[in-house]
C-alpha cells in the first residue's frame, strides 16, 4: 500500500489528506525554525501559566498581582522541574519545538484510539485504513521530541540520563515512547503473520496504557495550566468508556448509552481536574469544580469533553442510517449445523464462502 494509495492499489482521497494533515504540524514547524522562533533571545514572562493566572481576579481568589491562581492562591508545582524546565524557556526558546512536537505525539495517539470507535458509529470501514499511519505519526513526532530533547542536552549521553534519572516525568515519558517503538516496529502485515494474530493484537493493546502513561508525563511537565492534558484525558475517558460499550455490542451505537458516556467523561474530566490542582498545586478543589460552572476563564475542558460526546452520539445516527434496518436473525432450530456448513472437496472439508 502506497502513501496515496490503498491496498488495491487505487488512490486514495482519504489516506492523501490524512497525510498531508500529519505533515502539517512538522511543516509549521520547519517554517517556524525558518524564522527563527527557536534562536536567539525568547520573549520574556513566566511561561506555562494558566489564563488569568497574574491578568485577572480568580474564581474565589485575591486579585492579579497577588501570586494566586484562577482557583484561588497555590503552592508552587509538587511534580515534576521548576516551571518551563531547566533554564527555563525564556532562555532556551528550542523548548517551544520541543514541546510542539511533544504535544502533537500526544495529540495522534489519541486521535489514533478514535478510530475504531468512529469506525463503527459513523458506520464507515474504510477509516479504519488510517488508523497505522496515525499511530506511526504519533511515534514520529515523539522521536522528534525526544531528538530535539538531546540537541538541547547538546546529545551528551550522560546528562541526559542524568536528567531521565532525576525527573519522574521524563522516565514516563521514555516509557511510554519505547512502548510506541515496540508498537510501530510491529505495525506492518507481515508483523502480524510472524507473531500470530492473537499475540499482536495482546501487544497493541498496550497502546492503551502507552496513552496513560503519554497523559501523566503530559500533566507533570505542563505543571500549572492543565487544560489541554485535562482535555485529552477526558478524550482518553471518553475511548475507553466506549470500549466497554463496545463489549454487549449494541450499546456501542445507542444514542442513549453513548448519550450517558458523554456525561460520565465529562464529570470525571471534572473531577480530574479538580484531584489534580489539589494535588499538584494546593489549590482548594472545590474552586476548581465552581470554575466549570461560570465562563470567566473561558470553556473549560469537562464541558468540551461533553459537546465531542454528544457530537459522537449524534454521529451513530448517521452510521443507523448507512446501516440501514436489522437484519432479523434465524432461529436456532433453522440454522445449519456445523456440519451443514462444511463442504467436502477432494477428501478434505472447507468452510463455505459465508462463513470466510
Amino acid at each position: 500500500m502506497g502513501l496515496l494509495h490503498d491496498r488495491t492499489g487505487r488512490f486514495s482521497p482519504l489516506l492523501t489528506l490524512t497525510l498531508v494533515g500529519l505533515c502539517l504540524p512538522a511543516a509549521w514547524l520547519a517554517f517556524r525554525a525558518a524564522h527563527g522562533d527557536f534562536s536567539g533571545a525568547a520573549p520574556a514572562g513566566p511561561p506555562g501559566l494558566p489564563p488569568g493566572f497574574a491578568d485577572g481576579p480568580g474564581i474565589g481568589g485575591p486579585a492579579a498581582g497577588s501570586g494566586s491562581t484562577p482557583f484561588g492562591p497555590a503552592a508552587a508545582p509538587r511534580f515534576g522541574a521548576p516551571d518551563g524546565g531547566p533554564g527555563g524557556d525564556s532562555a532556551r526558546p528550542i523548548y517551544a519545538a520541543i514541546h510542539l512536537t511533544g504535544d502533537w505525539a500526544f495529540r495522534f495517539l489519541i486521535l489514533s484510539l478514535m478510530i475504531t470507535p468512529f469506525r463503527r458509529l459513523l458506520h464507515w470501514p474504510r477509516l479504519v485504513l488510517t488508523r497505522r499511519r496515525i499511530g506511526l505519526a504519533a511515534l514520529a513526532y515523539g522521536l522528534g521530541h525526544l531528538g530535539l530533547y538531546a540537541l538541547d542536552q547538546e546529545f551528551v549521553v550522560s546528562k541526559i540520563a542524568s536528567e531521565i534519572a532525576l525527573r519522574i516525568y521524563l522516565a514516563i515519558g521514555l516509557v511510554a515512547l519505547l512502548g510506541l517503538i515496540a508498537l510501530g516496529a510491529t505495525s506492518w502485515d507481515g508483523a502480524v503473520k510472524r507473531m500470530g494474530a492473537q499475540n499482536w493484537s495482546r501487544l497493541h493493546r498496550l497502546a492503551y496504557l502507552i496513552a496513560g502513561l503519554a497523559t501523566l508525563h503530559f500533566f507533570m511537565q505542563t505543571k500549572l495550566d492543565v487544560s489541554e492534558p485535562t482535555l485529552m484525558w477526558g478524550l482518553f475517558l471518553w475511548a475507553m468508556g466506549w470500549r466497554w460499550l463496545q463489549r454487549d455490542g449494541e450499546r456501542a451505537v445507542s444514542l442513549a448509552w453513548l448519550a450517558g458516556l458523554a456525561v460520565a467523561a465529562a464529570l470525571a474530566t471534572a473531577l480530574s481536574e479538580a484531584i489534580w490542582y489539589g494535588l499538584a498545586t494546593g489549590v482548594d478543589p472545590l474552586r476548581v469544580l465552581k470554575a466549570n460552572f461560570t465562563t470567566v476563564l473561558g470553556l473549560r475542558p469537562c464541558w468540551l469533553v461533553l459537546i465531542f460526546g454528544l457530537v459522537a452520539a449524534a454521529s451513530s445516527l448517521i452510521g443507523a442510517r448507512r446501516r440501514g434496518a436489522p437484519r432479523p436473525r434465524a432461529a436456532a432450530q433453522d440454522r445449519p449445523s456445523r456440519k451443514e456448513r462444511m463442504v467436502p472437496e477432494t477428501g478434505r472439508f472447507r468452510f463455505c464462502k459465508s462463513l470466510r
